[in-house]
């Protein structure tokens, strides 16, 4: 599978997620936003509330995404949109903005609906902006897409999505080594130690 992510990576072929979550707890994705990208060009975006099999939005949640209780009741849950989601991931490079967070989330919210946690390789956007551009003051989402001008309705899932499938064409374009590591899923796994061992002094 190796080659077949290093050849998708540097044909810039992935797929951008991005989670919400209803409260603390992983397992309450409430909602998400998938982006397909192909030769370096979004080319199929999807995105659906989620209502958690425990339902409960927390306060500091519904103030970061403005996603309420209500909103979820008719909502369907991951297991009956799993069909839909799925092909979006299985053997891809799946990127997210903090992917630590989003594939974790993931992993928590099928775990809790009985499903199989699909076959595929992350990476992290942030990892891979603070490799490309060490000069930015912050990489955070809404900072690194200001810097380019990409439009963002941040935590707004599939926004979010999109920007980062953005951020990661500019990354993969920009020149900088990158080098993945394959021996965990995340191929960012500790890209900015190993960048900086592989850089010429």
């Amino acid at each position: 599978m190796q080659a077949e992510i290093t050849q998708a990576l540097a044909a810039l072929n992935f797929t951008a997620i991005d989670f919400e979550t209803a409260n603390e707890q992983r397992a309450s994705a409430c909602a998400v936003g998938v982006v397909r990208v192909r030769s370096g060009q979004i080319v199929d975006t999807y995105q659906t509330l989620l209502r958690p099999r425990v339902l409960r939005v927390d306060w500091r949640n519904y103030q970061v995404h403005g996603i309420a209780e209500t909103d979820l009741h008719e909502a369907p849950t991951i297991a009956e949109v799993w069909h839909e989601l799925h092909p979006y991931l299985h053997r891809q490079p799946v990127v997210a903005h903090n992917s630590a967070f989003d594939v974790s989330v993931l992993e928590y919210t099928l775990r809790d609906h009985d499903l199989p946690i699909p076959t595929f390789h992350s990476l992290c956007s942030v990892k891979l902006s603070k490799v490309a551009w060490p000069h930015l003051e912050r990489h955070k989402l809404d900072h690194v897409a200001g810097h380019f001008g990409i439009p963002l309705n941040h935590h707004d899932a599939l926004s979010d999505a999109r920007a980062c499938a953005e951020i990661t064409v500019r990354a993969l374009q920009s020149g900088t080594e990158l080098p993945m590591c394959f021996k965990q899923r995340e191929l960012t796994a500790g890209l900015a130690r190993r960048a900086a061992q592989v850089a010429p002094r």
